[in-house]
């Protein structure tokens, strides 16, 4: 361990558990949204939210804007990836019918593809037993979620979708990476959700009725995506990355789904076996594995 990693800050150590905790509560959270509204509608709603929020808050922060146009554009097309083609494809693949196991298993391809291209794009090197732990990762995440996955109600459309978001979800975390990386998080937030805004808010023009259901329940997710998955989830997300190598980080999306079975079980009493218990410690033994700090090559 390095000097610099034993005089961390407090909130450095605990930043990435608590990034897989705010994340592990978007399938629940949005699953729930949908009831009242469309998914596109709730996404554009959603950033919507975010925009004011951060917008309201500004003039009270030194925050500061990209120099250039050029600099600017790699924030918005960074926050496209993220918070609209990303975020798209899993409210859709969610409304569709795709059972959360199911669309929680594909999304978790993703620590493998960033594993794949981040010696390209980035010029980080993995080593063998990061690659044990990548594999680790995904097959304690099958464990989890072998019981779950099965064969739901979801449609063709709705699979589709749910196989683009590991994709997405990488290319959206190598751009940032290597675009975006020095970005100030509170006038990025401006830039990437109210790109986001526009993208979805015109695809929900376009395909949704845009009909609401006013709720106390609409009103809590609303609330969540915005504080917890967009101010907390989405930022933590971004300062790991900064902070450290993009592999490291994305594996971190591992524990994310076995959290969410966790979370389904204290809140709703949903089955948590012997299976479950097994694939989250395999998962877990993945991700320290990948995300240990040894020499180099180790």
């Amino acid at each position: 361990m390095t000097a610099t990693e034993k005089s961390a800050p407090l909130w450095v150590t605990v930043a990435p558990g608590a990034f897989v905790l705010c994340w592990a509560s978007g399938f629940p959270v949005t699953r729930l949204g949908i009831e009242f509204t469309e998914p596109l509608t709730l996404l554009a709603i959603r950033s919507a939210l975010n925009v004011i929020a951060v917008g309201a808050a500004l003039p009270f922060l030194a925050a500061a804007w990209p120099a250039t146009w050029r600099e600017a554009g790699h924030i918005a097309v960074a926050g496209f990836l993220l918070h609209s083609a990303y975020l798209s494809c899993i409210f859709l693949a969610l409304g569709e019918g795709v059972a959360q196991g199911t669309l929680a298993l594909m999304a978790g391809m993703q620590p493998l593809l960033t594993a794949v291209l981040v010696g390209r794009a980035l010029g980080e090197r993995i080593s063998a037993i990061q690659w044990i732990g990548f594999f680790l990762g995904f097959a304690g995440l099958a464990c989890v979620l072998g019981d779950r996955v099965g064969v739901s109600a979801g449609s063709p459309l709705g699979y589709a979708l749910a196989g683009l978001t590991p994709v997405l979800i990488t290319a959206a975390s190598l751009y940032q990476k290597r675009y975006c990386a020095a970005m100030d998080l509170r006038t990025g937030m401006i830039i990437q959700h109210g790109t986001a805004f526009v993208t979805t808010g015109t695809l929900a023009l376009l395909i949704e009725s845009n009909e609401v259901t006013p709720s106390v329940e609409l009103g809590f997710v609303l609330v969540w995506l915005v504080l917890v998955l967009s101010v907390a989830a989405s930022n933590l997300y971004y300062i790991l990355l900064r902070r450290g190598e993009a592999a490291r980080v994305s594996s971190l999306f591992y524990l994310t789904p076995p959290t969410t079975v966790v979370l389904g079980y204290l809140s709703f009493g949903e089955a948590f076996g012997p299976a479950a218990l097994a694939g989250f410690a395999i998962s877990g033994l993945g991700v320290f594995l990948v995300t240990r700090r040894g020499k180099a090559g180790a």
